[in-house]
Order: structure tokens, then C-alpha cells, then sequence
């Protein structure tokens, strides 16, 4: 770092030396960083001339973090149950199709099923003890007729005639035989029908998520209307924004929105709007979705929001890279007053756009460090200067 006495107008850090007797006091150093050519491109340093351009103007608002109501289900039993066996618990992470719960049931509902079973196959059993004595007489008008054939010969008879008689003797005794098999059919269902039914049910997740709700405990008795689990997609969250409606009128479906959540900004678009009125805010629900893989961000948390309108402004844009913050947690960024030479500016963020943003306190036409500028402020604090600039 390079010293230089007095005070600098723009930048300054200060080293006190103790008097000599020499008349020598104070000294102060500037505050800036030269590095080579050599040492920029190493390093990936790059530099930007500062200009205004157009900008949409962002509409902010005090935003809640809601499920995304889309990609969340609530798992419930479709008839009166017991839970028998739990196989997933809160806060686990579920595949589609994956087995969340064993039931165990003997219902009235099934019990009244069987027993109209029961009745169907009885009047079915009477049905067949009508076909059946039909088939008897079918067979013994066959049975004689073939057998007075056969008594005359083939030779008294034709051979169409004497072919017939066989085949409805054969077609009565195939007709009589498959009764009599259904019958024993229907017997053995009749038997085994009485019996109260007895089912196993698995409750499977219709879609991936988190288990976000299980309030049950084994061996509770539930109902349709009870609900044991709630899934939801945690990675695909709704931040709903109360808007004026002057506002409003300005931002449109699929509008880009930044959420601020601590020092991260997440992107989102805007998937509704409202148009009914919320009778104690007086504004208007706006939705946005957010894809919040990796994202501190939970159902319930307040975070700031700020939307695209239709509406356009002319500021300064930086990349979010080129501002970083201060020894006293002020924003800075750093100017390149000579070619090589840095020195530290304290800036105001205006608006966080996500990847860049709206910045005051440095003129248009000034050049600034837009890429690397965490290795220049490395560098500053290895010559032990301390930023102080307003």
C-alpha cells in the first residue's frame, strides 16, 4: 500500500506516530491498493466505466412465506381403520409411491358389502337349480333319442341324422356337467361368505415431498375425515405480497420477483393476482413462487419482497459482486482512481435486483472494480488500513 501525509479528500485511514521531540506528530496514509498488470489478470480483476441505464422500478412489500398449496397433499384412510404400522415420521423425505402407513380394518361397511354378495349368490344358487333341472331333461330327450339310433343301425338311418343324435347327447352332458360345477362353485362362496372380512390397507404418498404432518399414534381408530400426514414440496414455496392497488396495476402475470432472505436473494415470478380486496389491510394478494432448494426459508417467515413493475427508471447497476461489506458493515466498493490503483468507496444499495444492483454515493463516469473486488479488499487488509470513507 502506498503512504502519503496529510489527509487525503476522499479516502482515509490514519497511522499515529508518537512525537520525537522533533517537531515530527501525526502522520496519515491513504487508504488504496496498486497492482500490476500482471497481478489483474491473475486474478481475474475487472473494471467497468459507471453509466445510468433503464430499469424497471420495483414495487417492495413485507411478504409471508406460505406452502405452495399446488404440491401438497393431505394423506387420509378411505374407510374406518386402525393404524397398524407406521413407516415414515416427521421431517422425512417421501418418494412418490412411497409406503407411509399400515391399516388394519374389519368394517361395518365391508361386512354390509359381503352380505349383499351373499345375497347375490343365493339368488344365483337358485338360478342354477332351474338350469340344471332343464339341463336333466335336455340330457334324458338326447340319451333316448341316440339311444334308438343306435338300436336301427346306421344302415337304417342317414349319417347327418345318425351324427346329430350323438353331438346333442354330448352338448346335454357338457351342459349338465358345467352346471354342476358352478353350482359347487357357488356353494363354497356361499360358505365362505358369512365370514367377516378382513383387509390390510396401505396408505402410499401420491407425490414426493417432506412429511410435514403425522398426528396419529398406533393402534388409533380413524376415520375418512381424519387426516395422517401432510406432504408438501419444501422446494417450491409461495411468497404472498399484500400490494396497494395503485401498484397492482402495474405488475403482471409472470413478473420477476427478488426475495431477501438475510444476505441472499432468491428469484421468483409472479403467479397470481388478486382482486378482492383484504378488508383490514385494504391492499391486494400478489403470489409468487420460488424455487428455495437450499434456502433458509419456512412457511410463516415475514421477508422482503421486491416486483417488477410495467414501469421503467434510469439508475446505476453494478453487479452484486463489485459491492462488499466494510469493517464497519457499511457497503463499499472500490475505484480505480489511477490505471492499477484501487481505492475503497462507501455506496448505498438502492435496490437488490438479484445479480446486480441499484447503487448512490459514486458518479456516473467513475471506474469501478466489477469483478474481484474481494481480492482487492484482501489485499487492502493485509497493509492493516481500515475503510472510513463517507
Amino acid at each position: 500500500a502506498k503512504e502519503e501525509k496529510g489527509h487525503d479528500d476522499h479516502d482515509h485511514a490514519k497511522e499515529e506516530k508518537k512525537d520525537d521531540g522533533h517537531g515530527h506528530g501525526e502522520e496519515e496514509a491513504s487508504a488504496d491498493v496498486e497492482l500490476s498488470v500482471e497481478q489483474r489478470k491473475k486474478t481475474g480483476i475487472e473494471t467497468m466505466l459507471l453509466k445510468k441505464r433503464s430499469i424497471r422500478h420495483q414495487i417492495t412489500a413485507l411478504s409471508e412465506v406460505k406452502l405452495n398449496q399446488y404440491k401438497t397433499i393431505k394423506v387420509s384412510p378411505s374407510i374406518t381403520t386402525r393404524v397398524e404400522k407406521r413407516h415414515v415420521k416427521l421431517g422425512d423425505l417421501v418418494k412418490k409411491g412411497a409406503l407411509l402407513a399400515t391399516l388394519h380394518t374389519i368394517t361395518t361397511t365391508d361386512i354390509s358389502a359381503n352380505m349383499l354378495a351373499t345375497a347375490d349368490l343365493a339368488a344365483s344358487s337358485a338360478e342354477l337349480n332351474v338350469g340344471i333341472a332343464q339341463a336333466k331333461g335336455e340330457l334324458a330327450a338326447a340319451s333316448a333319442t341316440w339311444r334308438r339310433i343306435q338300436s336301427l343301425g346306421k344302415d337304417a338311418v342317414s349319417g347327418k341324422r345318425f351324427i346329430e343324435a350323438r353331438i346333442a347327447k354330448e352338448q346335454a352332458e357338457a351342459k349338465l356337467a358345467a352346471y354342476g360345477k358352478s353350482k359347487s362353485q357357488v356353494k363354497r362362496l356361499l360358505t365362505s361368505g358369512s365370514k367377516a372380512v378382513q383387509k390390510h390397507f396401505e396408505l402410499r404418498a401420491e407425490q414426493a415431498g417432506m412429511v410435514i404432518k403425522d398426528d396419529f399414534v398406533l393402534g388409533q381408530i380413524v376415520n375418512p375425515e381424519d387426516v395422517l400426514f401432510v406432504i408438501s414440496d419444501m422446494d417450491h414455496l409461495w411468497v404472498e405480497a399484500n400490494i396497494k392497488p395503485n401498484d397492482v396495476n402495474n405488475i403482471t402475470l409472470g413478473s420477476s420477483a427478488n426475495i431477501s432472505v438475510n444476505d441472499r436473494t432468491l428469484q421468483g415470478k409472479v403467479i397470481y393476482i388478486g382482486r378482492v380486496l383484504d378488508e383490514k389491510t385494504r391492499t391486494l394478494p400478489v403470489r409468487i413462487e420460488v424455487n428455495t432448494k437450499g434456502a433458509s426459508l419456512y412457511p410463516g417467515q415475514f421477508v422482503k419482497t421486491s416486483i417488477s413493475s410495467k414501469t421503467t427508471q434510469t439508475a446505476i447497476v453494478i453487479p452484486a459482486e463489485s459491492v462488499l461489506r466494510g469493517a464497519d458493515g457499511d457497503w463499499m466498493l472500490f475505484v480505480e482512481e489511477a490505471p492499477g490503483r484501487f481505492v475503497p468507496k462507501e455506496v448505498d444499495i438502492i435496490q437488490n435486483l438479484g445479480e446486480s444492483v441499484v447503487i448512490e454515493g459514486v458518479a456516473v463516469g467513475t471506474t469501478i472494480v466489477s469483478k474481484g473486488a474481494f481480492f482487492v479488499q484482501s489485499e487492502l487488509a493485509k497493509s492493516g488500513f481500515e475503510i472510513h470513507n463517507h
